[in-house]
């Protein structure tokens, strides 16, 4: 009998083998077979095929015990494969953890879940605004059905405690359910308060789990134990047998975007397979993302709206400090009016956050000697000085050098240091407070740290006066006795090339805002700012988030932008200048125009270079009546690509650099 078998390699078919019956193989089994010069897992993708002719056929090794991919798993490859425009195989390699499936071969996989094994639930202690929420979405959704549900909610509004609800109902009727997270640093205090409530540990799933924990917890999702799993975006691969709900939490977080390899957004990936296992979505967010928030308004998904914070806790004040009337002094970046109001709370033992959203100290490093500016030698950018390590590093490829560089005259250079980093704003407060405890929290310093777990133990502890932190800080923490914060710079994010540069310059203040005041009617956010009169920065202070997302709403059908069209990047790369910009203008001359996709570029790309390779850009945008996937696949296959260039597809993109 010959079967086709699907492998995780670049190819968009299969690969016909000769069977033995006794395997007694079905449609989504594992199969061990000989691929090239090596042993291969691949997946049984038809039966009873004719044989290729004038081909010799190699025979399927054996059958892995391990259980099959459903009728709608394979669905979903295919569905999942034809939207993001990639190869079937290297879709299929998502869902194929194979050091996973090397451990069932050697039968190296311990198969011990006790830990993971849910002993009670908590009485849930719901407001009753919570409680009204919580009858609203329980009451929307089955479990045996597909929906789309949005928990939109002001942060300290309670959010978590209605999915946990929810989660139960999922669980108590001995169904499997995933949360995702957008950040692995924010997974532990999350985890705290899932066992806290299942009496359990949840399932963690991300890249810095060790491989023993992660083939365990592989095994025991596709045994049906591990009913429970927290993880990062790649967790939706996972085998679950019965999957019946996904909660997406801070569903608009780019995070849940994979740039690199295949490209694909984790929330719609997820929401598309619940659609085709027929099972309920849960996004949650504070701040969700303009498409959800605009599909939730076209009554796509149900919509749940928490407008007040947890026992009626008050939203911060949002004081907007006008940097023009009351600078900071010179080679300074906290304004002289803030000083004695945060001395002031420093000494009513009250935690401060100072926010800015940049890495390292100096982001621009010249010698005026020599004429040269530090620039990494693999992208088209310059080097962040970090003071902490002395080294200047590239943030695209992680290039490091020292500043002893040579100059003129065989002597060294004498860099001066410019732009604003995060180190350079815990130099400032460190002079406004020298006998006070202050910790950077920023990836750097606590993704990297063998003592992250302590160091937010103890800021929860308020242990830390004050805290200079980047956006990690912003992706749903909860640190009680976090009052006051200031944004160093509330314009930085506006700028730039980017369509979303707004709405996610408002979804990171409005959540940082929320990470003030969470358990006391005390709490305000300090928005320094050159541009006082800004209607964002306005829609923060006065609280009402729907009006920014009106007028974003009515900025983007007028500019003909998403929700209202879809886009598609093309990335072109290579390490030849020359042959990138030509097969970008190539592509571009075998486009055939189409009166419902506008094709732009190509350009070069905002960053030319990285690691190395040059980079152009090809933009398609389409109606949202349309699906052009198969056209623009076609299209993109009739151009012969020389092996030094690479081409990326991007589909919905959220980065444009």
């Amino acid at each position: 009998m010959n079967i086709n078998i699907l492998l995780p390699i670049k190819f968009d078919q299969a690969f016909t083998y000769l069977c033995d019956i006794s395997l007694n193989l079905e449609q989504g089994d594992y199969v061990l077979v000989p691929f090239r010069n090596k042993e291969i897992v691949g997946i049984v993708w038809e039966k009873n095929v004719p044989a290729p002719k004038k081909i010799k056929l190699k025979k399927i090794i054996k059958k892995i015990n391990f259980p099959k991919l459903t009728k709608n798993n394979i669905n979903f490859i295919n569905k999942f494969s034809q939207y993001n425009i990639s190869s079937l195989g290297m879709t299929l390699k998502l869902f194929l953890y194979e050091k996973g499936l090397d451990a069932i071969l050697k039968n190296k996989v311990s198969g011990d879940y006790n830990e993971y094994k849910i002993q009670r639930f908590k009485k849930n202690n719901l407001s009753a605004l919570q409680t009204k929420s919580y009858q609203e979405v329980s009451q929307n959704i089955n479990f045996s059905s597909y929906s789309t549900t949005l928990i939109h909610g002001v942060t300290g509004s309670g959010k978590t405690l209605i999915y946990f609800e929810i989660i139960k109902e999922a669980l108590k009727k001995n169904k499997q359910v995933l949360v995702l997270l957008p950040e692995i640093a924010l997974t532990k205090q999350i985890a705290d308060r899932f066992k806290d409530y299942f009496a359990a540990e949840p399932a963690l799933w991300h890249s810095s789990i060790s491989e023993k924990k992660k083939k365990n917890i592989w095994k025991g999702v596709s045994e049906n134990k591990i009913k429970l799993v927290l993880g990062a975006r790649s967790s939706i691969f996972l085998p679950f047998q019965n999957l019946k709900l996904i909660v997406i939490d801070e569903e608009h977080d780019s995070s849940y975007k994979q740039e690199e390899g295949v490209s694909y957004n984790a929330r719609d990936m997820s929401i598309l397979r619940a659609s085709i296992e027929k099972f309920p979505i849960l996004l949650v967010s504070a701040t969700p993302s303009i498409e959800s928030y605009y599909n939730s308004k076209n009554k796509k998904y149900f919509y749940v709206s928490l407008t007040e914070r947890y026992k009626n806790i008050s939203l911060p004040n949002i004081e907007i400090v006008d940097l023009v009337h009351t600078p900071a002094d010179k080679g300074k970046f906290i304004s002289n009016q803030l000083i004695p109001k945060l001395k002031k709370i420093i000494k009513e033992k009250q935690q401060v956050l100072f926010f800015l959203n940049r890495r390292g100290h100096s982001t621009y490093i010249m010698c005026y000697e020599c004429k040269k500016r530090l620039v990494c030698p693999n992208c088209s950018i310059g080097l962040v000085f970090h003071q902490t390590s002395k080294k200047a590093i590239c943030h695209y490829c992680d290039y490091k050098t020292s500043l002893n560089q040579k100059c003129t005259n065989n002597k060294d250079c004498e860099f001066t240091f410019y732009g604003l980093g995060i180190e350079k704003v815990f130099e400032e407060v460190q002079l406004i407070f020298p006998e006070i405890k202050i910790q950077i929290f920023s990836s750097d310093s606590i993704n990297n740290n063998k003592n992250s777990e302590q160091i937010i133990n103890d800021i929860e502890k308020n242990k830390i006066p004050i805290l200079v932190g980047t956006q990690l800080i912003s992706k749903g923490f909860h640190f009680p006795s976090l009052n006051y914060i200031v944004v160093i710079n509330s314009d930085t994010n506006f700028l730039g090339s980017d369509i979303r540069a707004s709405e996610k310059n408002f979804q990171l203040l409005q959540q940082l805002s929320g990470r003030a005041g969470r358990e006391e009617n005390k709490a305000k956010v300090f928005l320094q700012t050159n541009d006082p009169s800004n209607k964002i920065l306005h829609s923060l202070s006065n609280s009402d988030t729907k009006v920014f997302y009106e007028e974003e709403l009515l900025f983007r059908e007028r500019a003909y932008l998403p929700p209202f069209s879809k886009l598609v990047s093309i990335i072109v790369s290579g390490a030849n200048q020359f042959e990138v910009e030509k097969i970008s203008k190539k592509l571009k001359q075998s486009f055939l125009l189409q009166e419902k996709i506008k094709i732009y570029g190509p350009v070069t790309a905002p960053i030319f270079k990285i690691r190395g390779k040059y980079r152009m850009r090809l933009l398609l945008k389409y109606d949202v009546s349309l699906f052009p996937q198969k056209f623009i696949k076609n299209w993109l296959d009739m151009n012969i690509i020389s092996k030094n260039i690479k081409l990326e597809v991007d589909v919905d993109p959220v980065s444009f650099l």
